[in-house]
């Protein structure tokens, strides 16, 4: 009898909790959902915005546009943005690939050999990290013209290299550090020397830290604007954010052609997370697998 009144009590506090589960879950979604709207909302202002004239713009900029235009794209087409477009490609490619080539390098020693210099080395590259990047325009500046690469897309990829270099060892050295020794101990034995573990065991398991160090640098490069202003100075090598001031004129300012470009300038940024995103997701799911 007391076993049933028991049961019967917990019975009903569980059913006294079950309310407020509900209304904590309801609340979570109210939150997620408001979240939501305040991060969509500028993308979606922004591409209503490039759909409409100048008039338009100014005389309802919140509202849905009354009829489509697509002249702020075509004017695009028109100008010199492709030439902006192509050099962001170009400058993001290199930095991108020689970044994560790079700090792949440092990262193994450091995470593998056990010497005397890891500790200073490790604390080099976090200092790097602390170091403020407006810091370093002048030195860039002085010896970018001493090398003779002022005014020309190379000149950019040294500084965003070397600036994005310290996350990128740093991340990676510690992802490498959790790969399991057993993995090493066998491709060893089976005579692999240390590019052969780098390249076929290491690469390989280290797809989520190396999405994650790409999508860091891409984002950043992609969005530099300081640099690209004190090393460059003809508009023909100009990337994507310097190009988006020729939408300022000197009364008036273009700005659904100002939305439009800036359409167009998140297309690659909103690929390149997705597509890394999705290797970060797989990369962590196999990881879970093998650790079962």
């Amino acid at each position: 009898m007391t076993a049933i009144t028991t049961a019967r009590g917990q019975a009903a506090q569980g059913r006294r909790f079950l309310p407020n589960i509900r209304f904590a879950r309801v609340g979570w979604y109210v939150l997620a959902g408001v979240t939501a709207v305040f991060s969509v909302f500028p993308f979606a202002f922004m591409v209503t915005g490039s759909l409409k004239t100048s008039g338009e713009f100014l005389a309802n900029p919140f509202l849905l546009p009354q009829a489509l235009t697509f002249e702020n794209f075509t004017n695009l087409i028109a100008s010199n943005f492709g030439r902006y477009f192509l050099n962001s490609i170009i400058v993001t490619a290199v930095g991108v690939i020689g970044t994560v080539v790079l700090a792949i390098l440092a990262a193994y020693p450091l995470s593998r050999f056990k010497t005397r210099l890891n500790t200073p080395m490790m604390l080099l590259f976090l200092a790097g990290i602390m170091v403020p990047v407006h810091v370093t325009l002048i030195p860039s500046y002085v010896l970018t013209q001493q090398l003779g690469l002022y005014d020309s897309l190379p000149a950019l990829f040294g500084p965003f290299i070397a600036f994005n270099l310290p996350v990128a060892v740093f991340v990676l050295t510690g992802f490498f550090r959790q790969i399991p020794e057993s993995l090493f101990d066998a491709a060893k034995i089976d005579g692999a020397g240390h590019w052969q573990l780098l390249r076929n065991v290491v690469i390989p398991l280290s797809g989520p830290a190396i999405s994650t160090v790409s999508i860091i640098t891409f984002i950043f490069v992609w969005n530099e604007f300081v640099f690209a202003l004190v090393l460059l100075s003809s508009g023909e090598n100009y990337p994507i954010p310097l190009g988006l001031n020729a939408f300022y004129g000197q009364f008036r300012v273009d700005i659904p052609g100002l939305m439009a470009a800036l359409v167009v300038a998140t297309i690659p940024s909103l690929i390149f997370y997705l597509a890394a995103q999705e290797r970060v997701v797989a990369g962590l799911a196999a990881g879970a697998l093998r650790g079962e």
